[in-house]
């Protein structure tokens, strides 16, 4: 028997004991019905687009609806994508019972998770499950330190945390003496721009993570191929890329130069001196100066891209906004590259 041979049995065989992906979506309102008669008091919830095609599901069963009523107000909830056919993500919300044992108190399947798919699941979860008095939100949270990290000012940071103070202040002495300079951007030693440290070890950790029990020459090779790999698909994509910026960071410029159009008028920039500028950004002003290529919102100098109101200062003083940009963004150096021999290597191994 081939390998092909093989793997198409196995899937008929899957097939046969599981259904098909898109037999099984069709099943759906029929399972839904099933459940609510065999768990009395479960709620469960179909969402259809306009095609009849699936779009969310919700699951609270009903043991575990009465359960809640027993357990601390803490709710802890996370996404994950699936691997199926059609992909999609689940979303489920748990937390500890009486006994210290994990309690999911719902879950759902949607279709990725954005903020269309997280309110929708919220707004089922709020229904069953009510409000209480002190309840945590492990989503909410994330959301609020993820912003502490971003922050571009210190007065934005210090509402941020006032935020944070208010769930749990627990959680702001703890950022507090693990360091703010290690975690967040306004306070740093060192510029970071978007450099998230922690992002990148768990990448790496999670590519090489089938490699860990390879022999040790087995390992190697395998990371000089997975650098080979990553290192080819980014030069060629170098190559495709005809902006002044790399994708990710001309994107961000570009945001930054939609948001600047309103602003470039005689009514909302006045230029103090040939660097100096003052930008109305509705009812607040701020300070540009393209010289010290600084500005009082943070973000011209943190990102290292021209912000909003730099780029209408730029645009009044007819230059070009791409001169403004760190050179780490240019996409001239991106597509300098190592001459790697992995022909010859082989040749030779």
């Amino acid at each position: 028997m081939t390998y092909m041979q093989a793997y198409r049995a196995k899937e008929k065989a899957l097939n046969m004991l599981r259904g098909g992906p898109t037999e099984s979506y069709n099943k759906l309102p029929i399972y839904f019905n099933i459940l609510e008669k065999a768990y009395p008091g479960s709620v469960v919830s179909l969402e259809k687009i306009v095609e009849d095609h699936f779009l969310y599901a919700f699951v609270a069963l009903e043991p575990c609806i009465r359960g809640w009523e027993y357990c601390r107000p803490i709710v802890v909830i996370d996404g994950t994508h699936l691997k199926s056919t059609y992909e999609g993500t689940k979303l489920i919300a748990s937390t500890l019972d009486l006994g210290g044992i994990i309690l999911a108190l719902a879950y759902a399947i949607v279709n990725s998770e954005n903020d269309a798919s997280w309110t929708w699941f919220f707004e089922r979860f709020r229904n069953v499950f009510g409000e209480r008095e002190n309840m945590g939100n492990r989503e909410q949270v994330r959301k609020l330190y993820v912003a502490l990290v971003k922050a571009y000012t210190l007065q934005e940071f210090s509402e941020l945390m006032g935020r944070l103070d208010i769930i749990d202040k627990k959680l702001g002495e703890y950022l507090f003496d693990s360091g703010y300079h290690k975690w967040s951007r306004i306070h740093a030693t060192v510029k970071r721009t978007w450099t998230l440290t922690s992002n990148i070890a768990e990448s790496i950790n999670s590519s090489i993570a089938k490699a860990r029990e390879f022999p040790v020459c087995k390992l190697m090779d395998y990371l000089r191929q997975l650098i080979e790999t990553w290192n080819e698909k980014h030069s060629e994509e170098g190559r495709n890329t005809f902006t002044d910026l790399t994708n990710v960071y001309n994107e961000a410029y570009e945001d930054n130069k939609e948001l600047s159009h309103y602003m470039y008028d005689c009514k909302c920039l006045r230029a103090s001196t040939e660097f100096l500028h003052i930008v109305t950004d509705g009812m607040k002003r701020f300070s540009v100066c393209l010289r010290s290529r600084i500005c009082s919102c943070g973000r011209f100098q943190l990102d290292e891209i021209p912000c909003g109101h730099a780029l209408a200062a730029i645009t009044y003083r007819h230059q070009h906004g791409e001169d403004y940009c760190s050179a780490y963004y240019n996409n001239k150096i991106s597509k300098i590259h190592m001459p790697y021999q992995w022909n010859l290597f082989h040749a030779r191994g």
